[in-house]
């Protein structure tokens, strides 16, 4: 062949050659010199002859199974062709001077006919048709129909088309008509299903025709006017309906508008062929060529090439040549493509399996053909894998690292499952990933190829797909390359806020902040660090690394208060120390609930990190906290302080809406519950001035938030020990105004101060005051007044019972014989005070009156005691006895009568008769007729209303029988369980000795429980 093939070639099919198993025997079948066309079905293989024979073969054993004559002997069939999926078959057969004829056969019911009259099976088709063009004096040139067989278009050599219409399959008739004529013939006819035309190609043009409505013979559109197709040279691709030509130097695609694609391909071609039992895309071209054997005798021999095209990848998958024949025929069965050789041999071609194809492309290390081939076969992940690393590690033995690492990378996303179901079969790979992964580290470690581990790694990274160490190690690479540009568009790309298994969150923090410490890269520390909303560590690093506590402090003030706190508890010691005003004002808006989060320096604190290298901590106290001129010594004079800051601000500005926005900001209401001021205690270990601000600012603004009482008493005795603390460091004239500071909070705050504490703390620091207040509310109420009574002090005497004497009614009988204790002491009590005394006295049951009269008279030293003080209060007390005696007559009085009717009652309802009024029954309200019963209760009903479920023996006595009105009986029973209960009280001594000592009136208690029948005889009672 003098053409060369431009393409890669592969052996992609296997070919078989298949002898006539009836060769040179006197009834061959494909081997049949006489043979003019063949066909399979999906069942059969159809062979006819010149002589209008059809011979019907099984294709497995290639026996004949039928044969029978199709049409008269003075007719040829020309052309065989089956309905796909079936086993219908439609001939065409011709003869010079009379109209073609076209049969439709059905090949199954013709095996299964029994043997007949030969001369008869003729008559055994399904549908007949005759096709007249002209005086029928030219051959058929093309033959092709749809897959409804409702559609036939016939090409014939003097350039006429001709269209038959019709449902053939059912042989409801047919029309025809000629769609189509020229001077050139036709060459090829092929249907376009989606736009209902019809390509035609002759030797000089490519048109279409539309195969609906009239069109007088005028082509829809002309696709090419001045190329020509030869015969068996056109093919349609059923899945986009395009039309492939084959030129003598190109393949070309046409759609129904126009030339769509073409590709050069100069081999000669006989045949043109799509092969359309295969899902890809494949051209079948059979190439027949005469080549000089001997350039001196000019002797030539024939060569045909059969060439399989796959026009996705751009490769021969099949290259076959077979010397000295020609191919005559081209069909397919099943996945099989069969070619017929004028010969007599039948070439069977079946596509290799797709892992023997990549085996194949393999073994010629042609990788990127193999992957793609694998990949429009959908393949697993699996093989695509073994590809890439087969790919890869030939790369990397060439020393192509740059191409190497590349195809490791893509290894990668293979790696990455999409679906549930993928995840569960492959989550035996994370191993594999681990190992592949480690393999490359291992690899590329050098320094040489440390650019290329950087590009696989951010790749790692870029899938999801690396840990805590593969992240590390990107980023020890960029330090190592100094790519700060990538370093930064690193961290700038992270996005930690919608990524909730994000392996960021359990990095080594510790070892990236070294590295990028050890590389200087301080502004890329605080980026990563903000990303992972580690404000903690950026704070660490402001003032341990870069000495900048005014950008710390700035920075924190944009954080939420949760944030904040946590900072503050770690870091608020070293700020103290350099920026102790600004430090004590951020805590005491935090711990009071002012602290309002500043978001624009949250929203602008990735574009204004400008690390700065000077030393802040030899300028602080010089730019701003100059504490030296200005005493710290109370919250208020801070606040004082703060306001002059603000105002001197405002003046050199020129702007009050900072002001404003301040006074706003102190007028709202908190968004958080104030945090325990204890937390951040430690921190002013060596601030107290600036500790005793920070307390009292919290205890003026506690009331507000309602906080929890014990946080208060926490926080009064801090600020207490603080004042003596500071008060003993000092001389006497300046510990004098501490002190002062320290009694005034144990006054207004008495209640409040932990006794046993106050006591500690005074008796260390020498505090007299608080001695003498925790002795007064410790218990010791009784020793108090008696050092009160001996000094003679009455108005700190009163003052001591009017405070505890109801916590302590003892103190009213010591200060009853106080007040008669001395005439000196007599003279300096009024008489609303003896009342006082006498009214709590009989309100608390202290001391009766003889008692009291005792105290008055007894003892010949306070004679100066008269029965005038006691008067008032004897006539009251006799008055309220008076009327209680007359009280409790009228109630016996009461109780006697109320007995008397009712045993008078019971006593007439066991005796006397009585009459019964009523007239209604008083369960279904209608009017009594008998039998009725009547009850003492007044209660009648119809006996038939008494069922079982109303009428019910008391509950309590089990074995009474008389029945009970079912109205009244809950209400008897519920007597008869509080008498029961009641006489079961007197079981219950502990219950009752206990009520007895809890009762402030036991006579008034033993009384009531005796009422109650607990003396008398249970069942007597019962009985009665």
């Amino acid at each position: 062949m003098t053409s060369k093939i431009p393409w890669r070639q592969f052996q992609l099919f296997d070919f078989t050659p298949i002898r006539d198993p009836n060769y040179q025997s006197p009834d061959p079948l494909y081997s049949d010199p006489s043979l003019s066309a063949i066909h399979a079905t999906s069942s059969y293989l159809a062979l006819a002859t010149s002589n209008c024979f059809l011979k019907i073969v099984n294709p497995l054993q290639f026996t004949l199974e039928k044969q029978f004559q199709a049409y008269d002997a003075d007719y040829r069939i020309s052309a065989v062709s089956s309905v796909p999926r079936s086993n219908l078959l439609v001939t065409v057969a011709e003869r010079q001077g009379s109209p073609t004829v076209l049969k439709l056969w059905d090949l199954t019911k013709i095996v299964h006919l029994d043997a007949i009259d030969p001369d008869q099976e003729k008559y055994k088709f399904q549908t007949q048709v005759l096709i007249t063009n002209g005086d029928n004096s030219y051959p058929i040139s093309c033959f092709q129909f749809n897959d409804e067989l409702t559609c036939i278009a016939i090409g014939y050599t003097n350039g006429k088309v001709i269209l038959v219409r019709g449902d053939l399959l059912r042989d409801r008739g047919s029309k025809q008509r000629t769609i189509f004529e020229s001077l050139d013939p036709v060459t090829g006819v092929q249907f376009n299903r989606e736009n209902d035309l019809l390509y035609i190609t002759t030797t000089s043009k490519i048109l279409t025709v539309l195969t609906t409505g009239r069109n007088n013979g005028k082509p829809a559109k002309y696709l090419s006017n001045k190329t020509g197709i030869d015969l068996n040279c056109s093919d349609v691709i059923p899945s986009t309906q395009e039309l492939v030509v084959a030129t003598q130097n190109s393949i070309r695609f046409y759609n129904n508008l126009a030339k769509v694609n073409s590709f050069p391909f100069e081999v000669s071609k006989s045949k043109l062929y799509y092969i359309k039992n295969s899902s890809k895309n494949y051209l079948l071209l059979v190439s027949s060529l005469e080549e000089e054997i001997s350039s001196n005798n000019n002797k030539k021999k024939l060569v045909t090439r059969i060439l399989i095209l796959d026009l996705d990848s751009r490769h021969l998958s099949f290259n076959l040549m077979v010397p000295n024949n020609v191919i005559t025929h081209v069909f397919e069965q099943n996945d099989n493509i069969f070619l017929l050789s004028n010969d007599g041999i039948l070439y069977k071609l079946h596509e290799k399996p797709i892992n023997q194809q990549i085996e194949v492309i393999l073994q010629r290390e042609l990788f990127s053909v193999a992957y793609r081939l694998a990949e429009r076969n959908k393949m697993s992940k699996e093989v695509l894998l073994r590809i890439q690393k087969l790919h890869g590690e030939f790369l990397y033995a060439k020393q192509s690292f740059d191409e190497s690492i590349g195809v490791f990378i893509k290894c990668l996303s293979l790696f990455k499952s999409t679906s549930k179901a993928q995840n569960e079969v492959e989550s035996e790979d994370d191993e594999d990933l681990e190992d592949f992964v480690m393999n490359i580290i291992t690899k590329f470690k050098d320094v040489s190829n440390i650019s290329n581990l950087t590009k696989f790694l951010h790749k790692l990274y870029s899938l999801n797909i690396a840990n805590n160490d593969h992240i590390t190690l990107l980023l020890c690479c960029y330090c190592k390359l100094k790519l700060t540009d990538d370093l930064d568009k690193f961290i700038d790309d992270l996005d930690l806020e919608n990524s909730t298994d994000s392996p960021f969150q359990d990095l080594n923090f510790q070892l990236i902040i070294n590295l990028f410490q050890e590389c200087g890269y301080f502004d890329q520390v605080i980026k990563l660090l903000y990303k992972l909303n580690q404000p903690n560590l950026i704070v660490g690093i402001q003032l341990n690394h870069l000495h900048q506590p005014k950008q710390s402090l700035h920075f924190i003030k944009g954080l939420p208060i949760d944030d904040l706190l946590l900072i503050l508890i770690d870091h608020s010691k070293s700020l103290l120390d350099f920026l102790p005003i600004e430090t004590t004002e951020l805590l005491i808006d935090v711990f009071t609930g002012n602290y309002k989060l500043n978001k624009e320096i949250r929203d602008t604190f990735i574009q204004d990190v400008k690390v700065q290298r000077e030393e802040e901590i030899l300028h602080t106290h010089e730019e701003g906290d100059d504490v030296s001129s200005f005493p710290l010594n109370s919250y208020k004079a801070f606040v004082t302080y703060l306001s002059s800051l603000k105002d001197d601000d405002i003046k050199s500005n020129g702007s009050n809406e900072q002001a404003k926005i301040d006074d706003e900001s102190s007028t709202q209401e908190p968004t958080y519950l104030p945090p325990r001021p204890s937390l951040i205690y430690p921190s002013f270990m060596n601030h107290p001035n600036e500790f005793v601000i920070f307390l009292e600012a919290c205890i003026e603004t506690f009331d507000k938030y309602q906080g929890n009482i014990n946080d208060k008493k926490e926080l009064l005795m801090t600020l207490l020990e603080m004042y003596l603390t500071i008060a003993s460091k000092l001389e006497d004239g300046e510990s004098n105004e501490w002190k002062d500071k320290a009694k005034q909070l144990v006054d207004n705050n008495s209640e409040l101060l932990d006794n046993s504490s106050l006591l500690l703390v005074s008796h260390i620091y020498d505090f007299k005051e608080g001695e003498a207040l925790s002795k007064e509310q410790s218990g010791f109420e009784e020793s108090l007044f008696t050092t009160y009574q001996i000094s003679e002090d009455v108005e700190k005497c009163f003052e001591m019972v009017r405070r505890y004497g109801d916590q302590k009614p003892e103190l009213y009988k010591l200060m009853l014989k106080f007040m008669i204790f001395k005439q000196l002491v007599f003279d300096q009590v009024t008489q609303q005070d003896f009342r006082f005394i006498l009214n709590k006295i009989e309100k608390l049951k202290i001391m009766n009156p003889l008692e009291i009269l005792q105290i008055l008279t007894g003892g010949a030293e306070n004679e100066f005691v008269t029965l005038g003080l006691v008067k008032d209060y004897l006539i009251d007390f006799i008055d309220n006895q008076s009327k209680e005696i007359n009280n409790n007559h009228k109630l016996i009085e009461y109780y006697e009568t109320e007995s008397t009717k009712t045993s008078h009652k019971l006593t007439e309802l066991n005796t006397k008769p009585f009459v019964i009024q009523n007239n209604k029954c008083s369960q279904c309200g209608q009017k009594l007729d008998y039998p009725v019963i009547h009850f003492r209760c007044k209660h009648s009903f119809h006996q038939k209303c008494l069922n079982n479920n109303l009428i019910a023996t008391s509950v309590n006595d089990d074995s009474a029988t008389e029945k009970q009105c079912p109205i009244c009986i809950n209400e008897i029973d519920e007597i008869k369980s509080i008498r029961n209960s009641q006489f079961k009280s007197k079981d219950t001594l502990e219950v009752f000795e206990g009520n007895l000592h809890e009762s402030k009136d036991r006579f008034k208690y033993i009384s009531e429980y005796l009422g109650k029948g607990v003396m008398e005889n249970e069942s007597v009672t019962l009985m009665n």
